[in-house]
């Protein structure tokens, strides 16, 4: 009895760790529909109309999927591979169309892999040594990269942006297939593998996300596979299969956090999942082997770092965790809407010589900041800013790097995506009203679980409560949620609209 009595309790408790979702995106989508704040120079009467729109369009879809899902069923794997070919040429085609040369962080990340692989190290790179001083957590991006340029030389590939698409396009493919399958496992079958898709289909951004040639598009596929690994772990019968799907949720995870590092989001709620699932085995195996991927791997990766750079060094520069909780804490109206405050937060943080006097002022302004926000109306200002800044754009400001340093629109997809082109704000306005849109859905989805009691996709739902967390405590940015674009698709695919009126 007592037993019984402990996992109900789990299970209630589960099921609460999904409901969190729920305010958290409805809050936010009525956010980005409706703030008064003048961030993207947005029309809110045509977003929320586009949102109503596409919500009931998506839903008819979902429902056109319900009920012809005898021919999704048959159909199951044609399906798939159709949209995994498209998406795959569709992102090579684009890619050529805004081919660019990289600049900031981007060119960065690309010019130290390129010495790595050229000269064997980047530590006679000036401009590369001081900047990955200031941000080591780059460098797992910088090797996936440099493994990438590897190969090229070995083929005699001299093409390297064609060759980094085709890598970023392969692992968006993989995502998309795992997307599939774990939509397929919490959305009934056929049809939730189906909705999830049409879902992928009404994100445009995914047609040229592997073109950004950044961490963002490199990495949107990892947490889907992260989850998905763990459903094989979930569903193995032996201890080899087991131990196998183990392995691969360790290194999925692993690699998902070099290139950025919130996919290690996505394990913790599988294991989350596993924990009040009552899982104890799975547990045990998947979190151990984690544990010694993350660790191990990681060590390998700091061998490798401080070849090239002074461990004491970047242990003294490094910028802390504390300068990006107190970028994440914009509480006057100028500071760049919870974003870069122009720059003013970087020139404080490395203005001191002293790490010990640097993180005791960053310490104490994140503690006055955090004072001033003692009173609910403060703290509801500034949310409203600052995920105004992350989710309320539906493009997730990737065009922002692909502009580079050549704004000019020059072809009929520039004229789109770029922000200076004249199909831009239009295009804003759709995605950003699908967007909210899919949040939406989202929401509706997580609601209809919870009340079926059903947690077979907790672990997706919790990951987004997670991924939110994270950007309202973090510095923030409009393409720091794209990571997770394909695990709210996922979430907003598990809604059952076969008793849905429109």
């Amino acid at each position: 009895m007592r037993r019984l009595d402990i996992k109900k309790i789990a299970g209630a408790m589960l099921l609460l760790g999904m409901a969190l979702m729920i305010p958290c995106y409805l809050f936010t989508a009525g956010n980005a529909a409706l703030s008064l704040w003048p961030l993207y120079e947005r029309n809110r009467i045509a977003l929320v109309v586009i949102a109503l729109v596409a919500g009931i369009l998506l839903v008819l879809g979902m429902r056109a999927i319900d009920r012809h899902e005898d021919f999704f069923v048959r159909n199951e794997r044609r399906v798939l591979a159709a949209a995994v070919v498209f998406y795959f040429i569709v992102q090579m085609v684009l890619g050529q169309c805004l081919r660019f040369a990289p600049m900031t962080d981007t060119e960065q990340c690309h010019t130290a892999a390129a010495l790595l692989v050229d000269t064997g190290t980047f530590a006679a790179h000036e401009r590369a040594v001081t900047y990955f001083q200031r941000c080591p957590h780059n460098l797992g991006f910088v090797y996936v990269l440099a493994a990438i340029f590897r190969v090229c030389n070995l083929l005699g590939i001299a093409d390297r942006y064609t060759a980094m698409v085709t890598v970023s396009s392969a692992l968006f493919a993989l995502g998309l297939l795992a997307g599939a399958r774990v939509a397929h496992r919490i959305g009934g079958g056929a049809r939730g593998q189906a909705k999830f898709l049409m879902m992928c289909a009404s994100c445009l951004p995914l047609l040229y996300c592997t073109t950004e040639l950044y961490n963002d598009g490199f990495s949107v596929g990892f947490p889907l596979m992260i989850v998905y690994c763990h459903f094989k772990l979930l569903e193995a019968k032996g201890a080899r299969g087991r131990i196998a799907w183990a392995l691969a949720f360790a290194g999925a995870t692993f690699l998902g956090a070099q290139i950025r590092f919130p996919a290690v989001i996505a394990a913790i709620a599988c294991l989350i999942h596993m924990l009040m699932s009552a899982r104890w085995r799975n547990l045990l195996v998947a979190g151990a082997l984690l544990a010694a991927v993350m660790l191990g791997g990681q060590a390998l990766v700091d061998r490798e770092t401080y070849r090239n750079l002074d461990r004491q060094t970047v242990a003294a520069q490094k910028l802390p965790n504390l300068h990006y909780f107190a970028m994440g804490l914009p509480i006057h109206e100028d500071e760049g809407y919870g974003q870069y405050g122009y720059g003013e937060w970087y020139i404080f943080t490395t203005s001191f010589d002293d790490p010990e006097e640097r993180d005791a002022a960053l310490l104490a302004e994140v503690i006055d900041r955090v004072y001033y926000l003692r009173y609910p109306n403060r703290l509801v200002n500034m949310m409203s800013r600052k995920l105004l800044s992350t989710f309320g754009d539906g493009t997730f400001l990737l065009n922002e790097i692909i502009e580079a340093d050549d704004r000019e629109p020059d072809n009929p997809v520039k004229q789109i995506i770029f922000s200076q082109g004249a199909g831009h704000r239009a295009y804003y306005h759709l995605c950003t009203g699908v967007f909210i849109a899919q949040m939406m859905l989202a929401c509706a989805a997580c609601a209809q679980r919870v009340c079926r009691r059903d947690a077979k996709g907790a672990a997706v739902f919790i990951a987004l409560v997670g991924i939110f967390l994270l950007l309202c405590i973090w510095e923030t940015r409009a393409r720091y949620f794209f990571q997770f674009i394909t695990v709210l698709l996922c979430a907003a695919a598990a809604l059952d609209t076969r008793n849905v009126r429109t």
